[in-house]
């Protein structure tokens, strides 16, 4: 169905695997199309509590596709890359924001460039110890694009400047050392660990989750007195779900709520 990603849902968590290993799995203009459409329709989906986001082969994800792109220059052929990589309604920062279900990403190898931009904008980062990053962008002549956004929120701006302005590749223990990982993990323990971690949140009542990442993705660029609003108003709604209803009768029951994402 899909040429560049594979997809299948499980248990209510839809998993979305970049499948390029021959190029370790580098964005190009198909992968990046078919991972909007993916994610825009497990946002549609309400069978879809989480999404986690891994890769094929010995990468996650190298970024852009440079070399397709200077192929295609070289021929002459623009078709094969009709528009610039990456227009900013393109960056997965914006697109996992917009997202209401929480992203995990399951870091498997080798990340760079946009790779890690996609990581950074997870609400979950999990890697293997085989894991390593780069945001190598300087290297290139480019900025950080959207990492010079996230990385100052996930780790300051000290670590952040070490990490964009230098460009340098780091380990998965490093990254966990500067807080931008949850978790490092056993190579082959890495899905079992992503799976495990979705099915804690899957756990949890599933329109409260969605409400509590939006109000976590909103919080930057808000007063408190707008958050408390903006929080006032989901609640509201919360309040007439079955969920909220079934969540107080399990706790005078004194046994797990079933939770059904109504």
């Amino acid at each position: 169905m899909y040429q560049t990603i594979q997809w299948e849902i499980r248990e209510h968590t839809g998993v979305l695997t970049l499948n390029r290993p021959e190029r370790l799995n580098a964005i190009d203009n198909v992968m990046r199309s078919e991972v909007e459409q993916v994610l825009r329709a497990a946002e549609a989906n309400d069978e879809v509590w989480t999404i986690i986001v891994t890769g094929n082969g010995r990468g996650f994800c190298s970024g852009a596709d440079l070399k397709a792109r200077a192929e295609a220059e070289k021929s002459g052929n623009s078709s094969m890359n009709p528009q610039p990589l990456f227009e900013p309604k393109y960056y997965y920062t914006i697109v996992f924001s917009e997202l209401t279900k929480p992203v995990i990403a399951a870091v498997n190898g080798v990340t760079r460039g946009a790779g890690c931009n996609m990581v950074f904008a997870a609400d979950f980062r999990i890697a293997s110890e085989q894991a390593n990053f780069g945001v190598n962008f300087v290297e290139r002549g480019l900025m950080g694009e959207t990492s010079t956004w996230t990385l100052p929120r996930l780790v300051g701006h000290a670590i952040a400047s070490e990490i964009c302005l230098l460009g340098e590749p780091f380990d998965a223990a490093k990254a966990k050392a500067w807080g931008l990982l949850h978790a490092v993990v056993p190579h082959d323990k890495l899905m079992d660990e992503a799976m495990a971690l979705a099915r804690r949140i899957n756990s949890k009542a599933p329109l409260a989750v969605r409400m509590t990442k939006m109000a976590l993705r909103r919080a930057y660029d808000q007063s408190a007195e707008q958050h408390l609003e903006m929080q006032n108003t989901m609640n509201g709604k919360l309040r007439n779900t079955q969920d909220t209803r079934e969540a107080l009768r399990a706790f005078i029951e004194k046994r797990p709520p079933v939770f059904r994402g109504v």
